[in-house]
């Protein structure tokens, strides 16, 4: 979720009739975004969807504050209803959640006819068949006779299977193996405290119930006065465990945890494994990083394609309920921002020798580096350098 949603997306709208306009959209989405806090719902929701299998999203327009809200949703309260033999064709969605213990909430999206109806409704635990409280009867979601004519929830699963409205969660190949791990912690726990505690056995002793021997912490036992039963030597020793597990049992537990890195698609790093690396090139880095790279790539192409479903209904809210202006052939590319990793000297390196040869400008190249704003940065840059240099000139008059 943090390879996806660390840094905050982009948008990058288009339209051949309207460019003007489409520029202008996309300042609103930047506005949008900001207003509903998706930076902060975006990661929650990719948590979300890689834990349960999947998120879903609802648009309302909020009338009072004048503007479309985005709200994310967990997969365990969604429940679509989609064609059999058509899963991508969802008509109806039911939220459901416990209010209290005998209180039910249900919210239903049904699209039927080119118009989207809301019913909302409270219900008693003990007869979910007839609801207890309406909140809002069966009504077309719009302003007056200005009705939406789409579905405002978007489901995002985790990399689904064909034909899977939800995706699988991320825990469910680890779970065996953590389990697996904290029994052997546990077993390993119960030896130690066999150890540190061990048993007390003393033999052929017969001690006087009335007088038994000291047990606390620095006692001396005179095994002599404990009369020995007959002709055996008295003894005491403790049952201390003389079975070598420890190496094979790490070994063990060391083998189930790279288990968790190889099934989760993560890197393994431990301090043997980076030591003596010294400065690694972008190159060794992206195959050290290839697994999640590769993986967070294919969620993002998930995710772009339904952010984007997202934002274009939350224009399409304020085309409803505000009159808004969205040209016929405008596009929305959602940029998410991967950050792989990389060897900044190098990337500096790289960057300066095409400034150099004339192959790049410094904009690009800024760009690249990820700083936000090219054109103040080196206008900055000039003023500084024009400062230092005026001040050179000076001391070297004053010389």
């Amino acid at each position: 979720a943090s390879w996806q949603f660390e840094e905050s997306i982009d948008f990058n709208c288009t339209s051949k009739s309207a460019q003007n306009r489409a520029e202008e959209i996309e300042d609103d989405l930047y506005e949008i975004h900001k207003d509903n806090k998706m930076d902060e719902k975006l990661i929650q929701a990719a948590i979300e969807c890689n834990i349960s299998g999947g998120v879903a999203f609802k648009l309302k327009y909020d009338e009072q504050k004048g503007y479309p809200r985005i709200l994310p949703r967990n997969r365990i309260e969604c429940f679509p209803v989609y064609e059999f033999d058509d899963y991508e064709n969802i008509h109806r969605v039911h939220f459901i959640a416990f209010e209290d213990e005998h209180t039910i909430w249900k919210q239903t999206f049904d699209f039927t006819g080119g118009r989207c109806y809301v019913f909302e409704a409270k219900y008693d635990v003990r007869e979910i068949g007839t609801p207890k409280v309406i909140i809002q009867d069966w009504q077309a979601i719009g302003k007056n006779n200005n009705l939406i004519d789409f579905l405002p929830v978007y489901i995002i699963a985790n990399t689904p299977q064909l034909g899977e409205v939800w995706g699988h969660p991320e825990p469910k190949d680890l779970i065996p193996i953590i389990n697996e791990i904290n029994r052997k912690y546990s077993d390993l726990s119960d030896s130690l405290r066999f150890d540190m505690f061990a048993i007390t056995v003393m033999m052929n002793m017969n001690f006087d119930p009335n007088n038994p021997p000291k047990t606390k912490a620095g006692a001396v036992w005179d095994l002599a006065g404990g009369s020995p039963t007959g002709t055996q030597k008295a003894d005491v020793f403790k049952l201390e465990s003389q079975f070598s597990y420890i190496e094979s049992l790490k070994y063990h537990i060391d083998s189930l945890k790279a288990a968790l890195f190889e099934f989760s698609e993560t890197v393994n790093l431990s301090v043997d494994k980076v030591s003596g690396m010294g400065s690694l090139s972008g190159v060794a880095l992206k195959l050290l990083f290839s697994a999640i790279i590769s993986k967070t790539n294919k969620k993002n192409t998930i995710w772009s394609a339904r952010l984007r479903d997202i934002y274009f209904g939350t224009l399409k809210l304020k085309q409803v309920y505000e009159g808004y202006k969205i040209p016929d052939d405008l596009d929305i590319e959602v940029i998410i921002h991967n950050p792989i990793p990389q060897n900044e000297r190098e990337e500096i390196e790289v960057a300066t020798a095409k400034l150099a040869a004339g192959l790049s400008s410094v904009t690009t190249e800024m760009n690249k580096l990820g700083i936000e704003d090219p054109e103040a940065e080196i206008a900055k840059i000039i003023e500084e350098k024009n400062t230092f240099d005026k001040a050179f000139a000076d001391k070297r008059e004053a010389e």
